[in-house]
């Protein structure tokens, strides 16, 4: 919830000074900041719902992390595209700002931006408002340096050609974030697996149809199937059950694996 209050009380400010100070940063901040209201609804949303768990979600709905994570980069982009116009538009018209509200309203973001940083931690969501929230507060910073440099120079451009060097660094940060979305949703494995299948072999020997996928960013799980004696005890086989286990934890933070143990005559009849 202080999150939430953090960025709408930014985002009331950034657009109240915006209108007043005619800046086309405070005009793209104040819609930076309302895309940012609602990536933290969707954030509070999704961590409601993670932890449930029945016959249908076996593993939780963790995915949900995923889908959150792709729809907040998208809203991020949105906001950027949209503030990206606007900052043309006034270069194009060539406003003229008010350097000193700029400079006001933009250090008091930043210190709006902070407090919502102070949010307790309870997750991957919410660290990632943080980090969305401490990143807000240096372009809130940069902000009020671009009022300092107009104020002292009266190049007005400097504001809208400052906002769109923002704006593109921001585009810029989240290009991570989406690639690492997309990848988890198309369940591209986060680890090499043939160095999955090469740390395994001493432990279970002959090891095939390795899959390894996240279904959220800190839940890795992995099948694969191993080939050994069909003499072999079922107390000996938990053993090394338990030792592939600790090996894919330690190495590969793999923390939820599925073996399948056969001998090579059970694979010939097959």
């Amino acid at each position: 919830m202080r999150a939430f209050l953090g960025f709408l009380s930014a985002f009331v400010l950034l657009l109240t000074f915006s209108v007043l100070s005619r800046s086309a940063t405070l005009a793209s901040e104040s819609i930076h900041a309302f895309f940012d209201l609602i990536v933290v609804y969707l954030t509070i949303s999704a961590s409601k719902r993670l932890n449930r768990r029945d016959s249908l979600y076996t593993y939780g709905m963790h995915r949900l992390e995923v889908l959150y994570s792709l729809l907040n980069v998208l809203v991020v982009v949105v906001g950027v595209v949209v503030g990206a116009f606007t900052s043309v538009i006034f270069l194009l018209l060539n406003v003229e700002d008010n350097p000193e509200l700029l400079i006001i309203s933009s250090l008091l973001a930043f210190l709006l931006s902070l407090f919502a940083s102070t949010e307790e931690v309870k997750g991957e969501l919410e660290r990632g408002v943080r980090v969305h929230a401490l990143l807000d507060s240096a372009v809130y910073l940069g902000g009020s340096l671009v009022g300092i440099a107009v104020a002292l120079t009266h190049v007005f451009q400097l504001d809208p050609l400052s906002s769109l060097l923002m704006l593109a660094i921001v585009a810029l940060l989240s290009e991570p974030n989406l690639r690492e979305s997309v990848y988890t949703l198309m369940e591209r494995s986060p680890v090499n697996v043939g160095e999955v299948e090469s740390s395994l072999q001493p432990v279970l020997g002959n090891v095939h149809h390795v899959h390894v996928w996240s279904i959220c960013p800190h839940m890795r799980v992995a099948t694969l199937h191993a080939e050994d004696n069909p003499e072999i005890t079922l107390e000996e086989m938990d053993r090394k059950r338990e030792e592939a286990e600790r090996v894919l934890r330690e190495k590969f933070s793999i923390t939820h694996v599925t073996i399948q143990f056969e001998t090579k005559r059970r694979e010939s009849d097959s």
